[in-house]
């Protein structure tokens, strides 16, 4: 392992440490959240190309057009307190990795990018936005930022800007979306589309 890399894990660690203090004595559960990201390469693909094996958890719901998404499950997104960077979830927790390697797979679909991370579930009037640019490819032209916070339910805001390569055309998905834990959703827009999980961090 080169000096870089171990920084770098160190940085991590001493992360996921903070965090986790922090979730400690603020009383606040923490989350693993789980985000597969994909571009629509085919204008005749549905999510039932791809999505037969999600299982009886999955949502699928069509949302609105290139400018901005919305829909039933659709809530208003929280109003930002701070952005912050927050610990990657370790490889061997991720749970979207059949799902991810089928889109590879499918000539219908591009991955942009597939990660995860750990943070306190913050109230609905504390939300705390990540900036994803720095977990997905150099090249993809996705960027944006993720917020999650808690209320009654889980409540995951996607503020998601995706500028292909070469192309001067630019798709937004903008929506918040009310979740439960271990349940998976898909949030869907013509060009480009999510799957995401959350589920309760056991540390």
């Amino acid at each position: 392992m080169n000096r870089t890399a171990i920084v770098k894990a160190a940085a991590t660690a001493a992360l996921a440490l903070i965090i986790g203090a922090a979730s400690a004595q603020t009383g606040l559960q923490s989350y693993d959240v789980e985000l597969v990201i994909f571009r629509n390469l085919s204008s005749n693909a549905t999510n039932e190309d791809w999505s037969r094996g999600l299982g009886s958890t999955s949502q699928s719901t069509a949302l609105g057009d290139e400018e901005e998404s919305g829909g039933a499950a659709a809530e208003s997104a929280p109003v930002a307190t701070a952005t912050e960077t927050f610990p990657d979830m370790p490889a061997g927790k991720m749970k979207l990795g059949a799902i991810a390697d089928q889109l590879k797979r499918s000539r219908g679909y591009q991955t942009l990018a597939h990660f995860g991370w750990t943070q306190p579930g913050f109230p609905r009037t504390e939300a705390h936005y990540m900036a994803i640019d720095s977990k997905v490819g150099a090249g993809s032209g996705l960027t944006g930022r993720v917020a999650l916070s808690r209320g009654r339910y889980l409540h995951l805001t996607l503020d998601l800007v995706l500028q292909p390569p070469g192309s001067e055309e630019r798709y937004v998905l903008r929506q918040t979306r009310r979740m439960r834990s271990n349940e998976r959703h898909y949030i869907d827009h013509p060009k480009f589309g999510v799957i995401a999980l959350i589920t309760q961090s056991e540390g």
